[in-house]
């Protein structure tokens, strides 16, 4: 389990670092906060999922909290250009840590939209579609 938290950091790190680096990194970054219903299914199944995400501006990074069902899982993003990665965490009650992953999307008209994930170890990826719900 200990070994997910120092991949998740190093994670975090690495994209902190690549939206410092790299020009543009940013522009109009702040219309991406909200509220959005996620859409989505996990790596190799057909079956759909859905739930909720909030993203909050934290400086030049941005705070997300997904919600599947139960299960929270919390991350880390940034913006470049027009596209939003996540570097997240599962945290299940009574079992801790989740696998570490990270998930990239497009952003079009100031909002996130339709984006890919992958967890550390994983061969294949899963699909999201997000839709703000807090503005029109």
């Amino acid at each position: 389990m200990r070994m997910y938290l120092i991949d998740l950091k190093q994670l975090v790190c690495g994209l902190v670092l690549c939206a410092a680096l790299l020009p543009g990194s940013g522009a109009r970054a702040q219309a991406i906060e909200g509220t959005y219903e996620i859409e989505g299914q996990n790596p190799g199944q057909q079956r759909t999922y859905k739930g909720e995400a909030q993203v909050k501006r934290t400086g030049r990074t941005y705070s997300v909290v997904w919600k599947v069902g139960q299960t929270p899982q919390f991350g880390t993003g940034i913006v470049v250009d027009k596209t939003f990665s996540v570097v997240f965490q599962t945290f299940s009650p009574g079992s801790g840590p989740g696998r570490p992953g990270i998930a990239v999307f497009t952003i079009e008209n100031d909002r996130i939209g339709q984006g890919i994930w992958t967890g550390i170890g994983q061969q294949d990826t899963g699909l999201e579609n997000w839709t703000a719900t807090d503005r029109p």
